[in-house]
């Protein structure tokens, strides 16, 4: 009962009261959808996977909430699993555009579920990458949240193809990046190891979480790139997301 109340307490942060009520109402009893009816909204929650958890992550953990010292308007989710990471963006920055991108044909099917009637959220089915090229996915943990992407050679079946962060640049019209969120199961690595020149100058905040368990180094080529380019760990939030600041676009 208690760990109820705390998990209601927690949403009243994002939700309305009645919301709030029934969000719980519906994790108490181990429901498969979580219904909103002020919002008119219902969020799926897949049996069997790991659902249930990352909503806990991001909204009782707060594993993406801090405050940071402007709103951001121009948000790019990178690995965005079932899109609760984009929900809870667009509810903490209601003046945002996001645009979102998952590997996994269920996440994604699920995501656009989730992210239905939502203004200014895309999601895409493409791998944030650090070239143009094709792809296989694959789960060494069998689970929902941990796929790895490897590259194919030409000509090789694939399964994804990928889209670099300076195609969604030009895609967007923007000239710059608010808040790029990254959650790619260790591709992060790929991602900060080349092929940034242009596109990590633009980009005023990083929320990362990096995957060394999965692939090697990962955390070093991060933390090296970013150094290198003028940002600074602003803060690390309860749920142990880095967040880095660009020095460029923000004096603190």
């Amino acid at each position: 009962m208690l760990r109820h109340l705390i998990y209601y307490k927690n949403l009243t942060k994002y939700f309305n009261f009645i919301d709030a009520f029934f969000i719980t109402f519906c994790l108490k009893f181990r429901f498969s959808k979580l219904f909103l009816p002020i919002l008119k909204r219902t969020i799926l929650l897949r049996k069997n996977t790991k659902d249930k958890e990352t909503f806990k992550e991001i909204f009782f953990s707060n594993i993406y909430n801090t405050e940071l010292p402007f709103e951001p308007k121009k948000i790019i989710d990178a690995g965005s699993n079932i899109g609760l990471a984009s929900f809870f963006f667009r509810i903490k920055y209601p003046k945002s555009k996001i645009v979102a991108f998952e590997i996994e044909t269920e996440n994604y099917n699920t995501s656009i579920k989730n992210l239905k009637g939502i203004n200014e959220i895309e999601v895409f089915k493409k791998a944030i990458f650090n070239k143009k090229t094709n792809l296989k996915i694959e789960d060494p943990y069998n689970a929902s949240n941990s796929f790895v992407i490897k590259e194919v050679a030409e000509g090789d079946n694939f399964e994804i193809e990928s889209i670099t962060i300076d195609e969604i640049l030009k895609e967007q019209n923007w000239n710059s990046i608010d808040l790029l969120k990254i959650d790619i199961e260790g591709a992060e690595k790929n991602l900060f190891e080349s092929n940034y020149e242009n596109w990590l100058p633009k980009t005023k905040m990083i929320m990362i979480e990096t995957h060394d368990r999965m692939i090697e180094n990962c955390s070093y080529i991060v933390m090296k790139t970013l150094n290198e380019n003028n940002f600074l760990l602003y803060t690390t939030t309860n749920g142990g997301t880095l967040v880095f600041y660009n020095k460029k676009f923000i004096n603190l």
